[in-house]
């Protein structure tokens, strides 16, 4: 059997255990190790096709790219003389307009040493804070989701007593009224707030106990996207660089025109005397360049995230460490790791063309918003369309960790997943809602006062004293050495968030096949887990079937003499 399971004879006799005590397994692993044949490999070979496309289009505009872009844009696109309205073929304009490259006009500053120093500095600094952040996620998760909800409640307040402070009653009025409104929503869901920061809590162990996943998740995120997304950055300038200046026709002058300010339009406003147009066949490799780009950055964070659900499914359904058939200490990280750039690469693919068409779809809904042409039909199947694209994501995210586990095609994932949560009728609010606030708000929170520290340091320490420098350079100086910081530690919490995200994710989807079965594979994960709301233990039916019953507290709602309390 390709995935490890417990026989019926166990669930029925874990489930005689009632709803209040766990259904232990009998030591089987659903993670399946051995049995993973390549899946969805038409999709690995569409990406392969479409990438290599995209690439070898980027050698040759690089190639046949006109040297003289940078000048002509910035200083020919002025010059009437270099557009000619005579010279209609585009062989004549680049003739007139190819030549050599112009001399780079960029020099270093005097100052630049102390901002490298400073620029390393933050970077090392940052990935300290982050650090700290994974502790605090681990050992004091309470006071992450205390201070998050803090910042929630206070920023409001502080902008709402601002605006009293200067006169602005009315702004003032609908920032306070904000503030005690998310108190009070905060209030009302403390509940599944406590049950957020256990969740944070184990995701904080989950890394924990797989040091190793970090650095092989940041290296795969950094070295992935710098090896597919870079050339084709690349690859893209290059393209568009494949191009002359032309008449703008937006003159009235008809080519008369001699100096810059002598190109007019109708209005008699002053308007640029050229403009730029690519050649025929770079609008259609721009589609193709950024339908690779967009995949491939999907396609990134899809490795990344089956790596670290991979890892974690391991770790739940074995907290010890394995051994390969040599006797040696497995990996778990490489383990998932090498599922993910193997037999299951062509399922990311998948997956990451899933997202990849949500994307295209938000950015077309987002260019009908800017444009202006929605009307009320439209806005309402805007918003319907939203909505679906939220959940498509939200399966998506859900189907890769299940093929992380099983190894399963992705679109036989994603039914399993979606028929796995609704047997089981668990509440994923708290865990699809939540935990992204608080850590993203507690990552810019820390953020802040990183950059804020960075600021008062590095003035004191350096800018201050530096030679020949004015004191506005020098508070210039700083702020650009603190937000450099800030930007710097943000990033680096918020991949480490993302990483949390994903554990959650990931234990959530091992405890709903755990459910399944009736068994328990990590007790600690079942005592928080078990508190969402959800349906009842395993029951055997009078045809020998199986079922969940009413939870707990419907169970006491139904007894007799319960009416008064419901």
């Amino acid at each position: 059997m390709a995935i490890g399971s417990s026989s019926r004879e166990d669930v029925r006799a874990g489930a005689a255990q009632g709803p209040e005590e766990p259904l232990i397994s009998n030591g089987s692993s659903l993670f399946e190790m051995r049995n993973r044949p390549r899946r969805d490999v038409p999709w690995l070979v569409t990406y392969l096709v479409i990438l290599a496309t995209a690439l070898a289009g980027g050698v040759f505009s690089f190639v046949h790219r006109n040297t003289r872009y940078t000048e002509l844009i910035s200083d020919g696109i002025k010059n009437p003389s270099i557009c000619p309205i005579t010279a209609t073929t585009h062989s004549a304009r680049r003739l007139l307009q190819q030549g050599p490259d112009a001399p780079s006009p960029y020099n270093l500053d005097v100052v630049a040493l102390d901002m490298a120093a400073w620029l390393g500095a933050s970077l090392g600094g940052s990935i300290l804070v982050g650090l700290l952040f994974v502790w605090l996620a681990r050992v004091k998760p309470s006071v992450m989701v205390a201070a998050a909800l803090i910042l929630q409640v206070a920023v409001p307040a502080w902008l709402g007593f601002g605006a009293l402070y200067l006169s602005l009653w009315v702004l003032g009025t609908f920032w306070l009224c904000l503030s005690a409104l998310i108190a009070l929503v905060l209030w009302r869901l403390r509940q599944q707030i406590e049950l957020v920061t256990h969740l944070l809590g184990l995701s904080g162990q989950g890394l924990a106990a797989n040091p190793g996943l970090v650095p092989t998740a940041l290296g795969l995120q950094l070295g992935l996207a710098g090896l597919l997304e870079i050339p084709l950055l690349v690859a893209v300038n290059g393209a568009i660089q494949n191009g002359t200046l032309v008449y703008n026709t937006d003159r009235v002058d008809q080519g008369s025109a001699a100096m810059a300010d002598q190109c007019v339009d109708s209005a008699g406003d002053h308007v640029d005397c050229c403009k730029w147009q690519v050649e025929g066949w770079v609008n259609g490799y721009l589609v193709i360049a950024m339908l690779a780009m967009t995949w491939s950055m999907f396609l990134v964070f899809q490795v990344k995230f089956f790596t670290v659900a991979g890892t974690i499914a391991q770790w739940y359904f074995q907290p010890t460490s394995a051994t390969d058939e040599h006797g040696r200490r497995r990996s778990r990280t490489l383990t998932s790791l090498r599922f993910a750039l193997g037999p299951s690469l062509g399922s990311l693919c998948a997956g990451s063309a899933v997202l990849t068409l949500v994307s295209m779809v938000r950015r077309m809904m987002q260019k009908l918003r800017r444009d202006g042409t929605t009307n009320l039909f439209a806005a309402c199947l805007a918003a319907c369309l939203s909505m679906l694209l939220a959940l498509v994501e939200f399966v998506t995210q859900f189907a890769t960790v299940r093929a992380a586990i099983t190894g399963e095609a992705f679109f036989t994932a994603g039914r399993s997943v979606v028929a796995l949560l609704k047997r089981n009728l668990m509440d994923t609010f708290g865990v699809w809602w939540l935990p992204p606030l608080i850590l993203q708000s507690c990552s810019f929170l820390i953020a802040v006062a990183w950059g804020f520290l960075v600021h008062q340091v590095s003035y004191v320490t350096t800018w201050s004293h530096v030679a020949g420098l004015s004191p506005e350079a020098a508070s210039n100086l700083t702020v650009i050495t603190a937000v450099v910081a800030f930007l710097a530690a943000w990033a680096v919490l918020c991949f480490l968030a993302s990483l949390l995200l994903n554990v959650i994710d990931a234990l959530f989807v091992c405890f709903a096949m755990d459910r399944d079965l009736g068994q328990t594979s990590s007790p600690a994960v079942y005592d928080v887990m078990s508190k969402l709301p959800s349906v009842g233990a395993v029951v055997q039916q009078p045809d020998g079937g199986l079922a969940y019953g009413a939870p707990p507290e419907q169970q006491r709602a139904l007894l007799p003499g319960s009416e008064a309390r419901v």
